[in-house]
């Protein structure tokens, strides 16, 4: 059996030395005050002669403070860390009681086992450490309960029962409340840190449907197009404008096309997409003729799509532009991807107008790949094996994806 007594001596060794370490990263840290060191420093200087050899008093003394200092605090976390990495498997194996437990069982009754255990063990270190050390286990231990949290996501979605996610989500609000402990435990603001960020985030795109968390992908997209600068992939040119019942769409130009054929050039075309799906469900992709051998290719060709003005201005719209590299014998290779919101086009923004369609000035769109190989949405699509939009809209962005 397990040497309870044995486990407890251990821990509180780790409790006693934690404890010091911080009575003595206090005390360095109350040096400068208790022996008036700006005081001692001044006159040092005043004595020192040249100003170049006074910096080097100065430097060289509160250099010294502050690496003992940080120095503490490293031997501090690393018991820390040390003590999370001794409760990581009774923790592991409370959240697994609270993911798998049966839907009938509800949340607050599922995570009773966590809260137990957290509540006994955390009283306990509580009592033995200093204020400030608790709040730094406590914060390792928050980050545990994440981590843990976030490995009962992973796996295939197929296997969770219905309400897994939306238990999950919920227990993550308990979590918080418990961590918070109605102010005397971790800020709000410590307990909403990225970790937590990233597990909410994963959890809201499990309980979200497959088509809307693909729009909400091209979404990111869009945004990222909006802030990107760098043109590593190229830059093309268009222009849009909505007029009649129709989107015209003209695809000008590229330049700085990647080379993607052995002759150190590209064989370019674009694919020109309306999205979301769900809101053109009529709109066939429409694609360029291919320009051989070019890094510049000129294309000057004009599409229309029939769609009307409710469509445009629907939450998402946007063109998505598609560079490919066409190749006779192989799959064509993917070369980047341009994203236009469709929200402020002559013709559906009321600030611009459409009467002359080539007159407009063109739009330059730098060329993207997307460069996350576990982007959440796409690992959270992936998991749903049994879902045919999922794996072939995972399949079509992995083709996508940025090599280097």
């Amino acid at each position: 059996g397990t040497d309870w007594k044995g486990v407890q001596f251990v821990g509180s060794l780790m409790c006693v030395a934690m404890n010091d370490l911080e009575y003595v990263r206090r005390t360095v840290s109350l040096i400068p005050d208790e022996v008036q060191m700006e005081t001692v420093l001044e006159a040092v200087e005043a004595a020192a002669g040249p100003a170049v050899e006074r910096d080097q008093w100065r430097t060289a003394v509160t250099s010294l403070l502050d690496q003992a200092v940080q120095q503490l605090e490293a031997d501090i976390t690393m018991i820390i860390t040390r003590l999370g990495v001794k409760m990581c498997t009774p923790l592991k194996k409370s959240m697994f009681h609270l993911a798998w437990s049966p839907d009938s069982l509800p949340t607050c009754d599922a995570i009773s086992p966590l809260l137990e255990y957290l509540d006994t063990h955390l009283l306990a270190l509580n009592a033995a450490l200093l204020p400030r050390n608790f709040e730094r286990v406590l914060s390792t231990v928050w980050d545990v309960c994440l981590l843990q949290l976030g490995h009962q996501m992973d796996g295939s979605a197929a296997d969770k029962l219905p309400g897994f996610y939306d238990r999950l989500y919920e227990a993550l609000d308990i979590l918080v409340d418990f961590f918070h402990a109605e102010g005397k435990g971790l800020t709000l603001e410590c307990l909403k840190s990225e970790n937590y960020r990233a597990v909410e985030q994963r959890l809201q795109y499990h309980k979200t449907d497959t088509e809307p968390l693909i729009n909400f992908y091209y979404l990111e997209r869009l945004f990222k197009q909006l802030s990107t600068e760098v043109t590593e992939y190229g830059v093309l040119s268009v222009r849009a404008y909505f007029h009649h019942d129709s989107l015209c769409v003209e695809v000008l130009n590229a330049r700085d096309v990647i080379p993607l054929d052995p002759n150190g050039f590209s064989d370019p075309f674009v694919i020109v997409e309306l999205l979301p799906k769900s809101v053109f469900p009529h709109c066939n992709e429409q694609e360029t003729k291919v320009q051989k051998k070019t890094l510049n290719p000129l294309f000057d060709e004009c599409f229309e799509f029939p769609v009307t003005l409710e469509q445009c201005k629907a939450e998402g719209a946007m063109i998505c532009f598609t560079v490919m590299d066409h190749d006779v014998l192989t799959a064509n290779d993917f070369a980047g991807e341009a994203f236009l919101s469709l929200s402020n086009i002559p013709g559906v923004s009321s600030t611009a107008s459409a009467d002359n369609f080539h007159g407009l000035k063109h739009i330059e769109l730098p060329l993207m790949q997307q460069k996350d190989k576990n982007h959440p949405i796409l690992k959270t699509l992936e998991t749903r094996t049994w879902d045919k939009l999922a794996q072939d809209f995972v399949k079509k962005q992995k083709l996508r994806m940025a090599t280097s």
